[in-house]
């Protein structure tokens, strides 16, 4: 199957829980959850110790994340990339949430991940 034919409810069906793993890992401040849906080359870019300087960071900068809104998809064969404006709790700058999801050997992984 081709990630082109799904629509975007499919996309977000697959991608919303993923993405509650990864917030969600990052406002417990928890590795494992944060990076239990992640690839095995996205898993080898950031060690525990870099993970946990960066929730310190982003927590003194933006607070804890809170909702986020579905900004857009945009798909390839093999991939889809979803864009969420994150709310953070003591910030009201717009913060993106960029994912991107790749099917590899019949099951959907997170490929790349990105708060800017």
């Amino acid at each position: 199957m081709s990630c082109l034919d799904l629509s975007d409810a499919e996309i977000v069906k697959i991608a919303e829980p993923m993405m509650e793993d990864v917030i969600l890992g990052v406002s417990r401040r928890d590795y494992k959850l944060h990076s239990t849906q992640f690839s095995v080359d996205l898993k080898s870019l950031i060690t525990h110790d870099e993970f946990l300087q960066a929730c310190d960071q982003r927590e003194a900068d933006w607070g804890l994340p809170g909702s986020r809104e579905l900004v857009t998809i945009f798909r390839k064969h093999k991939s889809f990339t979803v864009i969420w404006n994150q709310q953070y709790t003591r910030t009201d700058e717009q913060i993106m949430v960029l994912v991107t999801i790749a099917l590899k050997g019949g099951r959907y992984f997170v490929d790349y991940f990105l708060l800017h």
